[in-house]
């Protein structure tokens, strides 16, 4: 099974895991990271409106330049309390943020926009996650390690810091940060991408 589209697919984030979600497609893509400053999340009413407005610009900021390409934008955030928990600056943030969630279950939100020329699909997915209880030197241990500082809320479901989830509610992939399968389904209703071999684009 493949899937087509006759837009040239960029997409705008340079994250490995995106990119490996995104190639279950098999559709060929370039990456195009933006290089806009993500805006301060305390400038919006609630994490989904900080987290589409991330995905609405880094898909708007790389469209502007490939105005006949596909492009998708994505962000993911980590929410516990309605508190955000972004990338973590240091280890003091890491384990501070590792200690909040340990032993509760949070929720992760990721938006994805794509954007062709002016038009627009965009959505987001909401995933609850619970964590076992931490050790302090299960905390102290991951946070020696390079792996927390390029994920929000300082873990990836998808490393060794899965090891810590006891239970998800929802889209593995979501928390991962694409997820890829209704990312699909709007690509596929919207005419952009369609399985090989099968009638014209609707559009």
């Amino acid at each position: 099974m493949k899937f087509t589209s006759k837009h040239p697919l960029i997409l705008a984030s340079q994250s490995p895991c995106r990119k490996e979600l995104l190639s279950l497609l098999g559709i060929p893509f370039d990456i195009v990271p933006s290089e806009i400053p993500e805006p301060d999340p305390q400038d919006f009413k609630s994490a989904a409106d900080y987290v589409y407005a991330c995905a609405v610009q880094k898909a708007a900021d790389i469209a502007a330049s490939h105005p006949d390409g596909l492009v998708i934008g994505s962000d993911t955030v980590v929410v516990l309390n309605e508190e955000i928990l972004l990338k973590p600056k240091d280890k003091q943030q890491a384990s501070a943020y590792l200690h909040k969630l340990s032993g509760k279950t949070h929720e992760v939100i990721t938006a994805v926009c794509v954007r062709q020329g002016d038009e627009e699909v965009s959505f987001h997915e909401r995933v609850q996650v619970r964590f076992y209880e931490l050790p302090e030197s299960w905390i102290d241990a991951y946070t020696d390690t390079e792996d927390p500082y390029d994920k929000a809320g300082a873990y990836g479901i998808q490393t060794v810091s899965g090891l810590f989830v006891e239970q998800i509610e929802g889209d593995y992939n979501t928390v991962v940060g694409l997820p890829v399968a209704r990312l699909l389904q709007h690509l596929t209703h919207a005419g952009y991408v369609k399985v090989e071999g099968a009638h014209d684009y609707a559009k």
